[in-house]
């Protein structure tokens, strides 16, 4: 009697540290010592040689301190030079001039704070840390560059700022000096290395690790199941969205036009946009569909109703929707629409965000076409098809740790009414669509909870995922959403968090109104994230296919593997909304504090001095943000391609993976 091997997928040979938390080690130890087994110490060498040993190249290589003349030019919007590289000890004469009208220097890591006059050689500095004492007038200002102790030698990337108002994108200017030994960089290139290699020591070990665990929050919280079933439930959480949603748009429409002190582009651009990147849809999935303000005119259009089913009101099980008696095209049934309009939004990002009064027209608009759909007898199908905040959060909120999903599948596999489906007489049908016993994941279900009302056998419940994520790609039109989100985190960095004030004067069509520069950068961006960039992944999943071959057709292939783009797309996200939120923070308060320009002190900032919170640390988090990112999009890679040579066919396209994280690394660690 032969014993037959279990299958393997070969990829994970290559990448099997990437199994998630957890378990980029495996968790099994020497059964007689209770001690990591070889294998184990092995890989955990393998990844701490990869951060020291380039650190420490990075520290014999560096030069030694001396002293050197660098002249600063300030003007709208940027400095030149914008990168000044320095070795730790170095002794730069700064002195400073300006190209247009007064400008400053604001460099907080470094204490300190330079004033920038017309013609005039002298400036005035002062220590940011003594902002009541008196300026002294230079002319040459003298630093040290490495900031002092041991911590020093951490910090090897600082921002300096104009600290000057300059016009609608005042805040773009901004240069970086990049001190050897640059231990960040370096020591995140050899992570990125490491990473693979350690895999190769732990190859026998699979990657899948089964279902997902989940626990199942009503039973935890009993008291949560009743408050998801409360009739008014949802009314309830949007209400208070929805007054505040009117707020940002009237403090756009009248507030000051210095979009610095705006509340609408502060609240929306910088506070919601980084709570929902970074805790929102990573932790709650699209547990912000189940607030969101956007579609409520509409749907309570549709149902003349704000909370309650008329018919429970009514006694009976008979529910109506009203609207034109016409279908929403089929063309239009798709991921496109909403990708496609969040492209349109990226574009134009700088201009709604320097012009608070686009955020609010963008916001009215957005309202606009949800009141316009709900015209039609089908519900939310601005939220399914044409939002482009549901672009975003569909995709992300695969990687969500909430989830709503039917308790056991034969009551649904029974069920004949679909009450989740249709609505009953404790709720509406679902509002996407859906039939929960057919939800696996997240991207469709909006969170609206109905079904959680609906449901007569009781087997509709909100879980917390332990591990795991939603990895299915359904259709082309995700596989595109896939890529241009990816391409967009990426291009937000570069323009909004970069040093080249360059590319920032290319799409400046609020100040300087560069149209026809504007219109070429529009191009490019269209054509690399819906063309370019789809082609080369194609390419290379077409190369990989070709030389480790595949069961599936190459472009099957090509739209399964572009599941690859989340976790790294999603990682870069927070590391941009992480340096916004630091950095903008402090406007944040005190627009929040004066939001019309009224000389009102509601949270007694508004006069508060502006800083950048936890500077140092920004760039530490965003490199270990692209790292992680890159491990979980390398193992979903893996998990994608299967055949015998299923390594060698991951190769091109985990190459592309890897140096696209590299690039990342670089930007952001200078």
């Amino acid at each position: 009697m032969s014993v037959q091997k279990p299958q393997t997928n070969p990829a994970s040979v290559v990448f099997p540290i990437l199994a998630g938390p957890g378990a980029m080690l495996p968790p099994e130890q020497d059964p007689r010592t209770g001690n990591p087994t070889p294998r184990r110490l092995a890989a955990l060498l393998i990844l701490l040689a990869g951060a020291a040993v380039p650190s420490w190249f990075a520290a014999v290589t560096a030069h030694r301190p001396r002293t050197r003349d660098i002249h600063i030019e300030a003007y709208r919007y940027g400095f030149s030079p914008a990168r000044i590289h320095a070795n730790r000890g170095d002794r730069l004469r700064l002195t400073f001039s300006t190209r247009d009208t007064g400008q400053s220097f604001f460099f907080q890591d470094y204490d300190l704070h330079v004033s920038i006059t017309p013609g005039n050689k002298l400036v005035s500095a002062m220590r940011l840390s003594r902002p009541d004492g008196p300026p002294v007038f230079l002319e040459t200002v003298e630093i040290v560059a490495g900031l002092p102790g041991w911590q020093g030698w951490l910090v090897s990337k600082s921002q300096f700022r104009n600290h000057t108002a300059n016009g609608p994108l005042h805040g773009t200017e901004r240069g970086e000096l990049i001190v050897a030994p640059n231990f960040l960089l370096y020591g995140g290139l050899g992570l990125l290395i490491a990473i693979p290699l350690a895999g190769l020591v732990l190859g026998r070990h699979r990657l899948d690790r089964g279902p997902d665990r989940r626990v199942n929050l009503f039973q935890i919280f009993p008291a949560l199941k009743r408050i998801l079933k409360a009739p008014a439930f949802q009314f309830n959480l949007a209400l208070p969205m929805l007054g505040v949603f009117w707020f940002i748009i009237l403090a756009g429409l009248f507030g000051t036009k210095v979009p610095g002190r705006n509340a609408a582009p502060m609240i929306i651009w910088v506070l919601w946009l980084s709570a929902l990147v970074i805790l929102l849809v990573p932790i709650g999935g699209r547990i912000w569909c189940t607030a969101c303000p956007l579609p409520l005119l509409g749907e309570w259009l549709q149902r003349l109703r704000l909370a309650r089913n008329p018919a429970e009101l009514e006694g009976n099980s008979v529910r109506r929707i009203f609207g034109i008696p016409l279908r929403w095209p089929a063309w239009l049934s798709n991921a496109w629409p909403r990708v496609l309009f969040f492209l349109l939004l990226g574009t134009f990002s700088t201009t709604l965000v320097a012009v608070p009064a686009a955020t609010s027209w963008m916001l009215i608009s957005l309202v606009l076409m949800g009141v316009l759909t709900s015209f039609f007898s089908e519900q939310r199908l601005f939220c399914r098809h044409l939002c482009p905040i549901n672009s975003y959060i569909s995709l992300y909120s695969t990687t969500g740790r909430v989830m709503v999903r039917p308790i056991a599948a034969k009551p649904c596999d029974d069920c004949q009414e679909r009450f989740c489906l249709t609505g009953s007489v404790k709720g509406w049908g679902c509002p996407y669509g859906l039939c929960v016993g057919e939800v696996d994941r997240n991207n469709d279900c909006g969170a609206c909870m109905e079904c959680v009302k609906t449901c007569a056998y009781d087997n509709v419940a909100v879980y917390w995922r332990n591990t795991g994520w939603d990895k299915e790609i359904a259709s082309y039109g995700e596989t595109w959403q896939a890529i241009v989100m990816f391409a967009l985190a990426c291009l937000y960095c570069y323009i909004n968090l970069g040093a080249w004030d360059r590319i920032r004067d290319w799409i400046d069509i609020v100040d300087k109104g560069n149209w026809g520069s504007f219109a070429v950068y529009g191009l490019v961006v269209w054509a690399v994230s819906l063309g370019v960039l789809p082609l080369v992944w194609y390419l290379l999943v077409r190369l990989g296919t070709a030389a480790g071959g595949s069961p599936r057709p190459a472009a099957l292939q090509f739209r399964a593997t572009s599941a690859a783009f989340i976790p790294l797309g999603l990682a870069v996200w927070i590391a941009f909304a992480l340096a916004t939120l630091l950095s903008m923070m402090t406007f944040v308060l005190q627009s929040l504090s004066d939001p019309f320009n009224w000389g009102w002190d509601l949270l007694g900032m508004a006069g508060s001095r502006w800083h950048i919170i936890w500077s140092p640390a920004i760039p530490w988090l965003q490199v270990g943000c692209v790292l992680v990112g890159a491990a979980f999009s390398l193992r979903a890679l893996a998990q994608c391609w299967h055949g015998r040579r299923g390594a060698l066919g991951a190769l091109p396209p985990a190459a592309f993976l890897w140096a696209s994280a590299a690039g990342m690394i670089w930007f952001f660690a200078g």
